[in-house]
């Protein structure tokens, strides 16, 4: 609801229909969606976290521990691949590391990845569907 929220609070633009549509909702949304779920919220946990896979069962606070250690993870990733947007290079990469901090918790608290990978998509989609030009959620629009 708080990434649906900022989403429908930027400017809104022309959205594409029919095939267009599709194809945009199909890119930008599920694979642009997955692979940075992938890459900024699941992978960072997984490498964190997997140090201590083994382990039977980890008390409270080492899992609070590794909770927040691999979401300092997840936000350093996301700040070293969104600083190579010239977009992000300012007040709009708090929006993204505020994001990234919602989708990778919801992982976090649920223990399972698709609830990062869904949120990211979900996401994605959203934006495609409020506007691609004004939107920050999708690749970059270096016309702006």
């Amino acid at each position: 609801v708080v990434l649906l929220r900022n989403i429908t609070g930027q400017p809104a633009s022309a959205v594409p229909s029919g095939l267009q549509l599709v194809m945009a909702l199909a890119w930008v949304g599920l694979a642009y969606g997955v692979t940075d779920a992938l890459l900024l919220n699941v992978f960072p946990v997984l490498a964190v976290q997997g140090a201590g896979f083994f382990e039977q069962q980890p008390s409270r606070s080492v899992r609070l521990k590794r909770g927040l250690v691999a979401l300092a993870a997840s936000l350093t990733l996301t700040v070293a691949y969104h600083l190579g947007y010239t977009e992000f290079q300012g007040p709009a990469m708090v929006s993204a590391l505020i994001g990234n901090a919602i989708i990778t918790s919801t992982y976090l608290l649920t223990g399972s990845p698709l609830a990062a990978v869904a949120t990211h998509v979900i996401m994605h989609a959203a934006a495609v569907l409020h506007g691609m030009e004004t939107t920050l959620q999708v690749p970059p629009h270096y016309g702006l």
